[in-house]
């Protein structure tokens, strides 16, 4: 297992093992009459981690098959490195999101382009191209990433972002190693923040500002991009974290206006938000459970009369009307993160993917500050098992685990 910094990527760019490269020439290199083929020979099966059970252990198999025939707009990615959550071992234990035997898990992944459906975008996806993806749709076992080959719709999948220099050049924002994890966390914190405020206005840092933010979970894979959005969407006065307070500094440098602690007392947390919002608190995120949101949900709705809005990743709370103060006259809006429309509405998915794109080639998004990272040393799932079991049993706070394969 290692730990790495995006502090220092620039370091681990230039650390690609001589296989990678030769592989990547190799790929880039294959043309047939001046033109680039359109697929490779790819292996008619594949290694995953299966889950055969509930409650049998997670077993390796060496007989999926990988998918041969492409839909038009679809790319088969071959995984470099693969991210866990939280929901990847949720799902076995508590028996949901899992509809038929044998089944695979896995939401996101890094990794590179080996073939293309008809209608896909050769320029912007060349053989060889590295990107990342968020696999949101869970019954398509072909999307799932705990496997060597995904496939997915190249109109929802990123490119390996490019930052130009002072110098002229050009270079990766990141690599494959932190593209891996970054897929799910920013699709559900863009969805998140998409169903609270418009991310699609041009020029938003000189908008008019509609109100404060606050942010449970700040320092959840989810609620680093949430913050760093809200940020760069321009439309909040002031974004609060509630988070451990260890992360204070990383949070506040990546746009949290103040960071609470979420181990005080409720009225003390309620006390430090009325301190730094004294106009009160129009919008809220909860990345953390029906409890917080609950809490959430109260102090929104017992402010003033303006229309609030509360968007929740972990489920709704469970509220009744005599939760608020029926004097504020204040309207509250709770509604659950929609994901599904990442792939349910192409025209949302592919402008979020052009739109985050920007984002990390102007440095205005960053990955994740730290990756933990589980080596397969030649066992495709001892290394997916043995981060599964650590993130359940310790679980991760800025901080994303992934797997090497």
């Amino acid at each position: 297992m290692l730990k790495r910094n995006y502090a220092d990527y620039v370091y681990f760019l230039d650390e690609e093992s001589a296989g990678e490269r030769e592989e990547e020439l190799s790929l880039k290199s294959r043309k047939l009459w001046g033109r680039e083929n359109s697929s490779l020979i790819i292996p008619k099966v594949q290694k995953g981690l299966v889950v055969s059970a509930f409650e049998k252990e997670l077993t390796v198999s060496s007989n999926m098959p990988v998918t041969q025939e492409l839909k038009e707009h679809e790319i088969l990615v071959r995984n470099k490195y693969i991210g866990l959550n939280h929901v990847d071992w949720k799902s076995k234990k508590y028996q949901f999101n899992i509809y038929s035997f044998p089944w695979i898990n896995g939401r996101e992944s890094s990794g590179i382009v080996v073939k293309r459906g008809s209608n896909v975008d050769q320029e912007k996806f060349p053989l060889a191209a590295e990107v990342f993806l968020a696999s949101t749709s869970y019954r398509d076992l072909r999307t799932s990433t705990f496997q060597e080959y995904t496939v997915f719709d190249s109109r929802l999948v990123w490119r390996i972002p490019q930052q130009n220099l002072l110098d002229g050049s050009v270079r990766k924002s990141f690599g494959l190693e932190f593209a891996g994890g970054i897929g799910v966390g920013l699709v559900t914190a863009g969805c998140a923040i998409s169903s609270l405020v418009s991310l699609a206005t041009e020029n938003q840092t000189n908008g008019t500002k509609l109100g404060n933010i606050i942010i449970w979970g700040g320092s959840s894979s989810v609620g680093v991009y949430a913050i760093q959005l809200a940020k760069a969407s321009g439309k909040f006065k002031k974004i609060i974290a509630v988070s451990s307070t260890k992360h204070k500094k990383y949070l506040s440098e990546i746009g949290a206006s103040c960071v609470i602690d979420r181990y005080l007392p409720e009225m003390e947390i309620r006390q430090k938000i009325q301190d730094h919002c004294p106009e009160g608190v129009n919008y809220g995120m909860d990345v953390i459970s029906k409890e917080t949101a609950l809490f959430l949900s109260k102090l929104l709705g017992q402010s003033d009369a303006s229309v609030k809005r509360l968007v929740c990743t972990c489920g709704l709370p469970e509220i009744s009307t005599d939760t608020f103060d029926k004097d504020a006259g204040s309207k509250l809006i709770i509604e659950a993160v929609n994901i599904k429309q990442f792939h349910e509405n192409i025209e949302f998915g592919s402008w979020l993917v052009e739109y985050t794109t920007k984002l990390f080639e102007t440095g205005h998004l960053r990955p994740i500050k730290t990756l933990k990272i589980f080596k397969s040393l030649n066992d495709f799932g001892e290394s997916i098992v043995s981060g599964l079991k650590e993130l359940e049993e310790k679980g991760a706070s800025a901080e994303k685990f992934i797997v090497s394969l």
